[in-house]
């Protein structure tokens, strides 16, 4: 199916006892760790597109809520191979981010990834590569700390 000109990010958290850990996962075909990504196919919205990815990503057998975070980002079109099917005039595509919280749920990561680690805020702040996931991971750190998680997307 062609890719939508238009990426997500899906930052997966968990509550341990008191604590929060937030998974990152290492991309086997880049070697660096990032949160769950990536693009939305045609007819797909955001939302769509965040959950199937998670469920793809994350092995997941079962549905698990969104929940929409303020963060956006914009990635230059050239990275993508389907560029040349999008509208005439489309340089960027936007990154619309979304937390998932995965507590007591196991996951199985996909081919596309070779490792995952569950870590605390600083930790997962170093371990990511690309500023996009720092920036959505920190406001939902921050969204955490305020009890302030927005109403999840069906």
């Amino acid at each position: 199916m062609p890719r939508a000109p238009f990426q997500v990010l899906v930052v997966p958290f968990r509550r341990v006892g008191e604590q929060v850990e937030f998974a990152v996962l290492r991309r086997e075909d880049m070697d660096v760790w990032q949160a769950v990504a990536g693009g939305g196919e045609a007819g797909e919205t955001p939302q769509q597109a965040a959950a199937r990815e998670a469920r793809e990503e994350l092995g997941l057998d079962q549905p698990v809520s969104l929940y929409p975070l303020q963060t956006t980002a914009s990635i230059p079109a050239r990275f993508f191979a389907d560029r040349d099917s999008w509208p005439a005039g489309t340089y960027v595509v936007p990154e619309h981010s979304f937390a998932t919280d995965l507590t007591d749920i196991e996951i199985k990561i996909s081919h596309e990834h070779i490792a995952v680690q569950w870590l605390d805020y600083q930790a997962a702040q170093k371990a990511l590569r690309f500023d996009s996931n720092r920036t959505a991971l920190g406001e939902l750190h921050e969204r955490l700390l305020a009890a302030d998680l927005p109403l999840p997307v069906e």
